[in-house]
């Protein structure tokens, strides 16, 4: 760069020396090629290099009378310093140097007026079209940047999707085990108690209660079963559409849920009350859910006599209560023998249920009963007319 820069300025100077018949001086050659010797650091110091040959073409100026154009000795510079980003400086350098050039033309009477004038103009055009270059490869390049960016942008936001589409599908395989395994086990555990408790002094009510522990535990497979071939049918090639799944729960199969908490001691009645009507399928499965949650939590920490189930059907939601005339929830601190608090234990549930419920666009609330007891209480949206 700086060999090729150099025998360029030699170029030049011939030139003008053949034009004017005044060869430039040693100290015009010293200058010429001190502006090629600082084209190197341009990439470093784009500004500092401008500002440099523009103040040595000043200086050649002025202590040469022979004359050059700046164009040639200025254009890397300009250049250099425009698609830096340094525009006003770049512009004002092509300023000053054609002004200066312009002055010593006039003062020393290079050519004639109208040659001088036409020759400035061109060498002003050239200064200038190299200033809209630079800026034009300097907005390319952020141009080129910020799209870079964005593309970091958009596969750093797709994985976060793709993370949280991962979580989001654990939890809901989570609160579907959950619900599957709790409401089946709490049931078992009732029954196999009973079974204990019977099998010296009744064997009758003993098989009766083995029976329906194994019936329980029929009915768990049969479910989790289907769960897990819903997950094992999303592989690489999609789902499956010829195998065999068991429908998602809703509230007409509400009825096993209740038989097993009345299989448990329990006295359930479920008032029903507006207009029933066939609900949206994942309201369907979220009521169904959170009364099941909402029952295997009595039978386990509620030591209730009696539950009521209550749905009330209004004309754009579906209100779900779960009431119970047990101990309600003692709190962190209190626990009872050999367990956890009935709070903690609860937690997870009502957790579970809550967002069961915030998924299709509802709410529920959860807390002991003032006249005592728990109660569960959800609101969901089913607008009439939309199944």
């Amino acid at each position: 760069m700086v060999a090729a820069a150099a025998a360029i300025e030699l170029l030049i100077f011939s030139a003008t020396e053949h034009d004017t018949g005044h060869p430039p001086g040693v100290l015009a050659y010293a200058l010429g090629l001190s502006m090629a010797a600082i084209l190197p650091a341009r990439r470093r110091a784009p500004l500092a290099v401008l500002l440099t040959a523009a103040g040595l073409i000043v200086v050649y100026e002025a202590v040469d009378s022979s004359g050059i154009s700046p164009v040639i000795p200025l254009a890397i510079p300009l250049y250099a310093a425009a698609a830096a980003g340094y525009l006003k400086w770049a512009a004002g350098a092509a300023a000053a140097c054609i002004t200066v050039t312009a002055a010593f033309t006039v003062a020393e009477e290079r050519a004639g007026t109208a040659a001088a004038g036409v020759q400035l103009l061109i060498q002003a055009a050239l200064l200038a079209s190299l200033v809209l270059l630079g800026e034009t490869v300097r907005g390319r390049r952020a141009l080129a940047r910020e799209a870079q960016r964005a593309a970091q942008h958009a596969i750093i936001d797709r994985e976060r999707e793709a993370s949280s589409r991962v979580t989001q599908e654990r939890l809901r395989i989570a609160r579907e085990l959950h619900d599957v395994l709790a409401h089946t086990l709490a049931g078992a555990a009732v029954q196999a108690a009973v079974a204990a408790d019977t099998l010296a002094d009744d064997p009758a009510t003993c098989r009766e209660a083995v029976e329906q522990v194994r019936a329980s535990c029929r009915e768990a497979r049969a479910e989790l079963g289907a769960t897990v071939g819903v997950l094992r049918a999303g592989g690489a090639d999609g789902p499956d559409p010829g195998r065999d799944r068991a429908p998602a729960p809703t509230l007409a199969q509400i009825d096993s849920v209740l038989e097993m908490g009345r299989r448990s001691g329990l006295r359930i009645d479920m008032p029903v009350t507006g207009s029933p009507r066939d609900l949206p399928p994942a309201v369907g499965m979220t009521a169904y859910r959170i009364i099941q949650e909402s029952l295997t939590n009595v039978v386990r920490h509620a030591a209730a006599q009696s539950v009521t189930v209550s749905l009330h059907y209004r004309p754009a939601e579906l209100a779900v209560a779960v009431t119970d005339d047990g101990r309600g929830d003692p709190g962190p601190r209190s626990a009872p023998p050999g367990g956890a608090p009935a709070g903690e234990q609860r937690g997870y549930g009502l957790i579970g249920m809550r967002e069961r419920a915030a998924a299709v666009g509802g709410s529920l609330t959860a807390g002991n009963r003032a006249e005592g007891g728990f109660h569960v209480i959800a609101t969901l949206p089913a607008p009439a007319g939309k199944p």
